[in-house]
């Protein structure tokens, strides 16, 4: 006979894993740190490359007028730190944002696996009464 309230975990169990075990599966490969460090690393590239690309699009939009500050050293090095500033400034708000996000993404993940494992203790658990 089946027990309706096994059923019922099971389904529940069978839903999370088509939903998001695979997803927090492969988060839980991972460390903490790991994970939001690794994370972090890419979205600090990303940035790099968006900030590469911006650069780009205003020295081809701004020709002419880059082309005359290349001529004069002292507004070639103010245009380079700030260029540098802006950099930093991206990577660094960039970062810290990719850091909460990850964080949470990983912390929320722990807290729903946490509940699937309470189930399957659960289940388990059933399964020994029965017997």
């Amino acid at each position: 006979m089946l027990d309706g309230e096994k059923v019922i975990l099971m389904t529940k169990m069978a839903a999370f894993i088509d939903r998001e075990g695979k997803k927090n599966d492969a988060i839980n490969s991972y460390f903490r740190s790991d994970y939001v460090g690794f994370n972090v690393i890419k979205s600090i590239l990303s940035a790099t490359i968006v900030y590469c690309i911006f650069l780009a699009v205003y020295v081809l939009c701004n020709f002419e007028e880059v082309l005359s500050n290349v001529y004069n050293t002292e507004n070639l090095l103010s245009v380079g730190r700030r260029c540098l500033i802006y950099y930093l400034l991206l990577v660094g708000v960039y970062s810290l944002v990719s850091y909460v996000v990850y964080s949470y993404r990983y912390s929320k993940m722990r807290k729903s696996m946490k509940a699937y494992y309470g189930d399957l203790k659960k289940l388990a658990r059933m399964y020994e009464k029965k017997d």
